[in-house]
């Protein structure tokens, strides 16, 4: 592409191409016409008032006195006056005009004939009498447009400046005849031995004012005829020439259309208006238009090396706009700088490259859709994919290959979410250096507060800062990235336990993953919530301790009575006997129903249904009123503002727990004593509720035992023989069950109050 960019530059342009940028500007830059430049038309309109052309000498004679006494800045007639006119005394008439005048100029005509190029010169009297010679040649490019001149044509050694500048000279030689006169004066019989070429030196491109009918025209009869005034060609450039069809000269021009000429005439006027406003539209030399190409090239090029294809397409659009710009900023600065190789090279840098690009992409791809093809698993592989990619050209199947690759990345990215997703534990994908790189759904839930959906990236220590400190690797203290990302013998897992902000019991473990040649990729980090585990294990051994203990004691007791019955001299009366087998026995009963109750509790399957709380109340306290009334205990139940309150539960279930806090309070109450039954609905904005109160006169619960009453082989008067503990445990699973709390308050000495609150469903 630079060498491309060299030698386009090297041929300074694209001919056509520049041509028609070139001629845009000269008609975007067109200006007012200087009012001291006007044009003396030979028009249709001359040629009808003073006849058929040529006219008689004596009539531009005329003109030239008219001129004259105008005191007109210079003249430039663009007449021929090569053959003498047999007419009177004409010829001496307008050479006499010419010497009066001092600042006209005439013009040369250089035509070949069969003796070559030969120069047609006025005649000797009006070249003696005429301040300067002029050449009238325009340069024709390709395509036949006058943009420019030769400023010197020489022939036969002998050099002629071009017209217009011979009217600007004139203009500025202090009555002072040109040079160029004498030396054509021997042009005749000078031929011999010379050369025959035309040689023109200082091209110029010609800085157009206006189109046709830009300038001041001023038809010629006009001036004869004294309708202009002669005052009005004071100090003024005179340029007189036909415009008239037939006998003017026209020629095709930046300025003009497909449908219209300019006259040699106003081509002039457009050269001396040059002149005078020292104007000169010069042309880049070929290593400043090779620069600008290469350099145009070399950013575009760099443009698609360093950015995206979207980026570089921008930056192609904006350097074309930018070299536009500078090229018209050079063309208001007069220099003309060809820029369609530019724009060119700018232009086609980006397909070539995005070529050069896709054919390495899908090179790239297509080895990769290999590798992959050979590497996925063939659950992730569709049936139809060989179909797809058959009956298509090569791009077709490229792109067939490259979605079948993208869908199965995406396929596979998502079997890897889903069982990410399906962990029952909170997990965590690591990088090397500890940054958090993918986690699931547990983790989301779990350490929502500290913001992982967030752009910005937890740390380690700030994900793990709800965790106790981790123990001590070796004999230094240890922070979560080192115990959980430090190497270890092989890599292998780590194990760590610990407690959480809430109490929860945690084993994190922190596994090693790696890449498809064995490298370390990141660390897998998993947070199993054993917490229900370790107090499953907990209950476990309290169970066990219950069944080894609390059951067999009663048992134990049977088979003590039973060996002191055999022996006559420690033997009981067999009623006294048979009460003591029965209160063991009534004992391991109690305690087996209790345990029994507490895991029905545990248990998934609760056999719900809509039920009032007031009937609930009413049969638990039913099934306790033998129970009271053998301690002559009264339960009073005030349940009558809860008729209308329903609720969704296990009616025995709740019966049962009701039942266990009477049975409670009427253990614990003294004789003669009264538990109360209270119960009052409850309406909120979000629901409404049931509020049970249980209250005794009995002798209270202390501070110290109050934080676990409910806990499970607890008993709150360690008096008490005839409970392990698992009644309170069975009520609170129950109201927790149904979405509901438990509360109590004591006062030693005076009793206590248990309140349950649980929801409604109609009330």
């Amino acid at each position: 592409m630079l060498l491309l960019a060299v030698g386009l530059g090297y041929e300074n342009g694209l001919g056509q191409a520049d041509r028609f940028i070139y001629d845009n500007l000269v008609k975007a830059t067109q200006r007012q016409a200087p009012s001291d430049v006007v044009i003396v038309a030979i028009d249709e309109f001359s040629i009808a008032s003073l006849g058929r052309w040529p006219w008689q000498r004596r009539t531009h004679a005329q003109l030239l006195d008219i001129l004259t006494a105008a005191k007109a800045k210079a003249v430039g007639m663009d007449i021929i006056f090569a053959e003498p006119q047999y007419v009177s005394d004409d010829d001496a008439l307008l050479a006499t005009a010419l010497a009066n005048n001092k600042r006209t100029v005439l013009p040369v005509l250089i035509e070949r004939t069969p003796a070559g190029l030969q120069p047609t010169l006025p005649l000797p009297a009006f070249r003696q009498a005429a301040n300067g010679l002029g050449h009238i040649h325009f340069t024709f490019e390709a395509d036949g447009v006058v943009r420019g001149i030769y400023l010197q044509e020489n022939l036969h050694g002998i050099s002629w400046p071009q017209f217009a500048l011979a009217v600007f000279n004139a203009a500025h030689s202090n009555d002072e005849r040109n040079a160029n006169v004498d030396s054509t004066a021997a042009a005749d019989n000078a031929n011999a031995g010379l050369t025959d070429i035309l040689q023109g030196d200082h091209l110029a491109r010609i800085p157009y004012a206006g189109g046709p009918g830009h300038f001041k025209t001023i038809s010629y009869i006009d001036v004869l005829s004294g309708k202009i005034p002669a005052s009005f060609f004071t100090d003024k450039y005179v340029l007189v020439g036909a415009t008239a069809s037939g006998i003017a000269s026209t020629f095709a021009t930046p300025v003009t259309t497909d449908h219209e000429a300019m006259s040699g005439v106003e081509i002039n006027a457009n050269i001396l208006t040059g002149l005078i406003e020292d104007r000169n539209i010069s042309t880049a030399a070929r290593w400043q238009t090779i620069l600008f190409t290469l350099l145009s090239t070399s950013l575009a090029l760099l443009a698609c090396r360093y950015f995206s294809p979207f980026g570089a397409l921008g930056l192609t659009l904006f350097l074309a706009s930018l070299i536009s710009a500078l090229t018209y900023g050079a063309f208001l600065e007069e220099l003309w700088i060809p820029p369609s190789a530019a724009v060119l090279m700018v232009v086609i840098v980006y397909p070539l490259w995005s070529w050069r690009r896709l054919e390495a992409a899908l090179a790239y791809l297509s080895e990769e859709f290999a590798r992959l093809n050979q590497t996925t698993p063939m659950v992730l592989r569709h049936a139809n994919e060989t179909t797809r990619i058959k009956n298509s050209d090569y791009l077709d199947r490229q792109i067939a290959a490259i979605r079948i690759a993208a869908n199965r990345s995406r396929d596979m990215h998502q079997f890897v979410i889903d069982n990410l997703n399906s962990m029952p534990d909170a997990t965590l994908v690591l990088s090397q250096t500890g940054e958090l790189l993918m986690y699931n759904r547990i983790a989301r839930e779990y350490f929502g507060t500290l913001g992982l959906d967030k752009a910005q990236t937890p740390t380690l220590e700030a994900i793990f800062s709800k965790f106790d400190m981790p123990p001590d690797v070796g004999t230094t203290r240890s922070d979560w990235r080192e115990a959980l990302l430090h190497s270890t013998p092989g890599n292998t897992a780590v194990e760590i336990e610990t407690r959480d902000i809430n109490k929860g019991e945690f084993l994190i473990k922190s596994a090693p993953s790696r890449m498809t040649d064995g490298s370390m990729l990141g660390w897998i980090v998993s947070l199993i919530d054993v917490t229900s585990l370790r107090a499953a294990e907990r209950r476990r051994e309290e169970s066990l301790n219950f069944i080894s203990h609390d059951m067999r004691v009663p048992q134990s007791s049977i088979l003590a009575l039973i060996q002191l019955q055999r022996n006559p001299s420690t033997a009981f009366a067999i009623p006294e006997f048979l009460n003591r087998i029965e209160k063991s026995v009534e004992t391991t009963l109690n305690l087996a129903d209790d345990f029994v109750h507490l895991a029905k509790a545990e248990s998934q399957s609760y056999q719900l249904q809509d039920t009032d709380f007031s009937s609930l109340l009413a049969e638990a306290a039913d099934d306790m009123w033998a129970f009271a009334h053998g301690k002559s205990i009264t339960i009073v139940v005030d349940a009558h503002e809860v008729g209308n309150c329903w609720l969704n539960v296990d009616r025995s279930l709740l019966i049962r727990a009701l039942g266990n806090l009477l049975s409670n309070a009427i253990k614990f109450s003294p004789k003669g004593s009264e538990i109360v039954c209270s119960a009052r609905p409850v309406h909120t904005n979000t629901g409404s509720s049931v509020i049970c109160n249980i209250s005794d006169h009995g002798k209270g619960i202390s501070e110290t035992d109050l934080a676990a009453i409910f806990s499970p082989f607890l008993r709150a008067d360690e008096q008490d023989r005839d409970g392990v503990g698992l009644g309170l445990a069975f009520v609170k699973m129950v109201v927790e069950r149904h979405n509901g709390t438990i509360e109590v308050s004591s006062t030693v000495g005076k009793g206590s109050t248990f309140t349950i609150t649980l929801p409604c469903v109609i009330g």
